[in-house]
């Protein structure tokens, strides 16, 4: 597994869907900054990386056994993918908004379930993981039982690891902050002290500055 997760790192760095840049750092819509920035979208336009990142998925969907009635992407990102893996498996589909609608039927979810189905939760990225934990309750609250949830990358912060165990929820991601640190490493796209960086980032995202 950790050689595929090296291998899921390079295949983003080297569309530039994962940028780490420790000395330039990026701000993110929370007004907070960091060294990464992770945009899963750009997969969608490269064939074959998207056809590895969905190869992969499904191989860990076989590998753990993960039975559900339907996919269940995480709006935004997480829905494309979800997509494509239910339409590989020929399975039915569904996608969970960050809120319901203020209009029509105010929906959270969107397409056909019935309360009792199984569904497994796709998302792109877990940062902090607060749109996983989200989208676990308003599924719950529809009725439906989430049996996992898969991701293309995990930061691997403290705050997420909690919420995971907090939900109980089985969780894998195909590539992790580790893996892509270290393949920045070997491309010598960041030094040691780049690494530093990060790692004092990850610790502690909400009070982190560039010294």
């Amino acid at each position: 597994m950790h050689e595929k997760s090296r291998e899921v790192a390079r295949l983003l760095i080297s569309i530039q869907a994962v940028v780490v840049t420790p000395k330039k750092p990026f701000t993110y819509t929370s007004g907070l900054q960091g060294p990464i920035y992770c945009d899963n979208r750009k997969v969608l336009s490269h064939v074959t990386v998207r056809d590895k990142i969905i190869q992969y998925f499904l191989e860990v969907i076989r590998e753990k056994n993960m039975v559900c009635d339907s996919y269940a992407g995480l709006a935004t990102a997480g829905i494309p993918h979800a997509a494509l893996i239910a339409d590989r498996l020929k399975s039915p589909m569904i996608y969970i908004r960050a809120k319901a609608k203020e209009h029509g039927k105010q929906n959270q979810i969107e397409g056909d379930y019935k309360s009792g189905d199984k569904i497994l939760l796709i998302e792109d990225l877990v940062n902090q993981a607060g749109s996983l934990k989200t989208a676990y309750y308003g599924a719950k609250e529809a009725g439906l039982c989430p049996v996992g949830c898969l991701a293309i990358v995990d930061y691997q912060m403290e705050s997420a690891k909690n919420i995971i165990r907090e939900l109980k929820l089985p969780f894998f991601a195909l590539t992790n902050l580790e893996s892509i640190i270290d393949v920045c490493f070997e491309n010598r796209d960041i030094d040691e002290h780049d690494k530093v960086i990060v790692t004092k980032w990850q610790k502690d995202p909400s009070h982190w500055k560039l010294a």
